[in-house]
């Protein structure tokens, strides 16, 4: 599912995305502690502000698995439900901290288990092979 996210803030997006992504695989070794300034932020925008096609792509950032990427179609600019590596919960988080009052909030599924999930359940379904 797209999500247009058209007029939201793009620093204080990158910023929340940072903020609730954590290091996974190799970027142990390159984690940072902290949260990212507004310059940071405008750099990694800055790196995409002339692509055609993509508005913002954060892989892994210093560790953490940001996994997000903005993409444009006309004016307008779109992310991708469900967030890749992350749950439901905390793309609803990243919403919510950074969503325009006045524009309506998108409905997301209600499934909160995903990639990034470690519960019980998701564990176990991992190890399930058919």
């Amino acid at each position: 599912m797209d999500i247009d996210i058209t007029g939201i803030d793009l620093i204080k997006f990158i910023k929340e995305v940072y903020r609730l992504s954590v290091p996974a695989g190799l970027g142990w070794l390159h984690f940072t502690e902290g949260e990212l300034t507004d310059e940071e932020a405008k750099e990694i925008l800055d790196i995409w502000k002339k692509d055609k096609q993509f508005a913002l792509n954060m892989d892994y950032i210093r560790g953490r698995a940001c996994k997000m990427t903005v993409f444009r179609k006309g004016k307008n600019l779109y992310i991708r439900s469900p967030w890749y590596d992350h749950t439901n919960m905390q793309l609803e988080k990243l919403l919510k901290e950074v969503w325009p009052k006045d524009k309506p909030f998108p409905e997301l599924e209600p499934e909160e288990h995903g990639i990034a999930c470690y519960c019980v359940h998701c564990q176990s379904k991992r190890r399930t092979k058919i």
